[in-house]
């Protein structure tokens, strides 16, 4: 029997639902952790198609999932569905797209899988754009049991081998001592003065660091009257590399940095993570090989993975560094970059659409051949456990613990 197939086949049947799904989030654009209506929406259709459904997972009232167990000893297969918008912009980075090809590709590996054995749960993960949906969810353990999971984004080409960013970002303060800058001065002790040094300092850092990463930074508090020698000032940071252990030796330079200047100015200076941190993404090379065959046998083009594409940050690099997993790319429309006007019109209309029937069908005959060969799976596991090996001073550090005060 061709399993293959029969999940073709039930992606084609479901597809004016999937489409339905998709226009109506990209018709309500709803940002970090208030996708109600979308998750709403994205539940109520697995439910339909006869997947167990959970919502409020992690403590986040817009992350859902549901599941379907054969019943039979088998892999658990997860597919991830996006679907927050980019502020101001509406869907224009496609999550509603996303969305639907998740759903899509865990009815269709349904279809099957009863025959197959295993399980499938598709994930409904809120706030990507910044929120760190993903990083909670791993946290409190949402993906714990999956064997191997999958996410395909959007994008202006079919692209297999995906790369983004390592970033943490930073809040620095400095404090000082106010007084009046044109009468008494020299009773005052400026926080401004390290801020404009540490820009200065940083400049001078960008032709040593090249393109090994990124300290990307503005001022968000500058003081409060120009005629006061400010008391209070604040900068916020973004540090970013292609190698997380590079930006965390960046990260520690800002912070040795800071530190430096709180001393040469007798200021106080502390500092905080931002948010959660987002990791480099560590797709699993034999999953990659065989959504690529997929692609192909679907009629897609696969492309390298360019620079010239644009790099950015995910959530889903996080669960790449803890389980087999992976992001790819499926065409929409050539040449529109993400997050522009005109993208966010492609993916609310019909090449967006062709996008899902696409995403859909490639997850679900990955996911087929997955579950249909144990030996592919120890090639899966062995190519996972080599990137587990060559990383292992990763277990000995916090993503998100670093905070602090100097004097």
């Amino acid at each position: 029997m061709n399993y293959k197939n029969i999940a073709q086949e039930k992606v084609d049947a479901i597809m004016p639902k999937l489409i339905a799904l998709s226009d109506k989030i990209w018709n309500n654009p709803e940002y970090n952790f208030e996708e109600y209506i979308a998750c709403e929406s994205f539940s109520s259709l697995l439910n339909e198609f006869g997947l167990e459904v959970k919502t409020g997972l992690s403590g986040l009232k817009t992350a859902c999932k549901g599941t379907y167990s054969s019943g039979k000893p088998g892999l658990h297969i997860g597919f991830l569905g996006e679907y927050d918008a980019v502020p101001g912009m509406g869907h224009a980075c496609g999550h509603n797209l996303m969305a639907a090809m998740a759903v899509g590709a865990g009815a269709a590996l349904k279809s099957v899988i009863d025959d197959l054995g295993g399980t499938v749960t598709v994930f409904g993960t809120p706030a990507e754009e910044g929120g760190g949906g993903k990083v909670i969810m791993l946290e409190n353990g949402a993906f714990n049991g999956l064997d191997a999971a999958m996410i395909i984004h959007s994008a202006n080409e079919t692209v297999i081998n995906d790369i983004s960013y390592s970033k943490t970002d930073v809040i620095v303060d400095f404090y000082g001592k106010k007084s009046h800058a044109a009468t008494w001065p020299e009773e005052g002790i400026s926080a401004l003065t390290p801020v404009l040094e540490l820009f200065n300092i940083l400049n001078a850092m960008r032709l040593e660091i090249a393109d090994r990463g990124k300290i990307l930074g503005i001022i968000t508090k500058g003081g409060d009257d120009p005629i006061m020698i400010p008391d209070h000032c604040q900068a916020k940071f973004t540090v970013r590399s292609f190698d997380m252990k590079y930006k965390i030796e960046l990260l520690n330079r800002l912070v040795n940095v800071c530190e430096s200047l709180a001393k040469a100015t007798q200021t106080k200076f502390e500092y905080k993570i931002d948010s959660y941190s987002y990791e480099d993404i560590r797709n699993n090379p034999v999953i990659e090989n065989l959504l690529a065959d997929n692609f192909t046998e679907l009629g897609e083009k696969v492309m390298p993975r360019r620079r010239e594409l644009g790099i950015g940050t995910t959530d889903v690099g996080n669960l790449t560094h803890k389980i087999p997993a992976l992001q790819s790319y499926v065409k929409v429309v050539p040449y529109l970059r993400g997050h522009t006007p005109e993208f966010e019109e492609a993916v609310g209309g019909p090449q967006g659409h062709r996008a899902i029937m696409v995403g859909a069908k490639a997850m679900a005959m990955t996911a087929v051949d997955i579950l249909s060969d144990p030996k592919k799976y120890d090639e899966i596991i062995e190519a996972f456990n080599d990137m587990k090996e060559k990383n292992q001073w990763e277990e000995q550090y916090d993503r998100n613990s670093a905070s602090g005060e100097q004097s």
